[in-house]
């Protein structure tokens, strides 16, 4: 994880790019019961061109634990308000290992993101994350 922090430094201190925001995690919706639905928590986004980000942040995990957090971000429709795209990169603080490579997709309006996690073991759940993406420049 600390590799994948100072690739996300990198990015940042070499972008010319200029679009930065904060996120501020927010609450999630499972289809099974058990699991945390407040995920406060926060994180930085830097946008390194106009179609791709990288981020880094933490956040109250659904398992009621901590979560540190790095991606990049494709987004790959962009319009207006609008900003859709997929993300990939790890995670840490879940039961299943320390580490977790992560993919989802996201979609933005505005300042409002919701991202969508598939199941990936038969006692997870399928979850549903909303956050806000605030710029700050």
């Amino acid at each position: 994880m600390k590799l994948c922090l100072a690739c996300f430094l990198f990015c940042i201190s070499v972008s010319g790019y200029s679009n930065t925001y904060v996120q501020l995690n927010g609450v999630s919706v499972h289809d099974q019961s058990g699991y945390n639905g407040f995920n406060w928590g926060a994180g930085l986004e830097q946008g390194i061109t106009d179609r791709w980000t990288v981020a880094a942040g933490w956040y109250r995990n659904s398992e009621y634990r901590g979560s540190t957090y790095v991606y990049g971000r494709y987004a790959v429709y962009k319009k207006n308000a609008w900003d859709i795209g997929i993300a990939v990169g790890a995670v840490t603080g879940y039961q299943r290992a320390a580490v977790i490579p992560m993919a989802f997709p996201e979609m933005c309006y505005a300042w409002t993101c919701a991202m969508f996690a598939p199941r990936v073991e038969a006692t997870g759940a399928n979850v549903v994350g909303l956050r806000l993406r605030i710029p700050i420049n």
